[in-house]
């Protein structure tokens, strides 16, 4: 028996379900039928939420960036000094991979970084969390901490090492961190490998 839904709800369950599914296999590997499926509706009534499946992750990777903006303004708000902010950057974004994986790998997934026609709102959050990490950067070299060098370039670098790590760790390749011990002093470890590059 097909489930009804009040307007708006479908298209919150969708997303809901499909980060579910992301979370549980490891990827990205669904089709809009499947969802409706799950949810028990037409594959048509999905259809008229989401025009195709790279919109759908579309939508997840535009909620998981305001998740994650979120997270980082709260954890900023807990820093005084930019290295603070910076650790606390870093920690904010790995412990997000870790626990909103279905989200995760929405936000970098390679059907909608080779999208020829790119939301306007998921580029505008999904640039405000890389300006959130340039400005903290921008911050600490103005005032004498992290030596004096282009902030977009070491924004690049930085995300790109924090990025690196947060995908290894989702997909279980760091095998002698079993505990969370291990796993929050490897965190600390790598954002402080991270800090002394930046150091003056």
């Amino acid at each position: 028996m097909a489930k009804t839904y009040h307007h708006g709800d479908l298209k919150t369950a969708a997303i809901k379900k499909t980060v579910e599914i992301i979370q549980k296999k490891g990827e990205a590997d669904f089709t809009l039928r499947e969802i409706a499926q799950s949810l028990k509706v037409s594959h048509t009534a999905v259809y008229r939420h989401f025009k195709s499946k790279q919109d759908l992750l579309s939508h997840i990777a535009e909620e998981g960036f305001h998740n994650l903006n979120q997270a980082f303004s709260t954890e900023i708000a807990k820093a005084r000094s930019p290295r603070q902010k910076l650790s606390a950057l870093g920690r904010a974004y790995i412990e997000f991979a870790l626990s909103h994986s279905g989200h995760y790998r929405s936000m970098f997934h390679q059907e909608l970084r080779c999208a020829k026609d790119q939301r306007p709102e998921l580029e505008e959050v999904g640039l405000r969390s890389f300006s959130i990490l340039v400005e903290c950067l921008q911050e600490g070299m103005k005032s004498q901490v992290f030596r004096k060098t282009d902030a977009l370039i070491a924004a690049r670098s930085v995300w790109s090492g924090i990025h690196g790590f947060s995908v290894l760790m989702i997909d279980g390749q760091f095998q002698s961190l079993q505990s969370r011990t291990s796993v929050a002093e490897a965190i600390e470890q790598h954002l402080a490998f991270l800090e002394r590059s930046l150091l003056k």
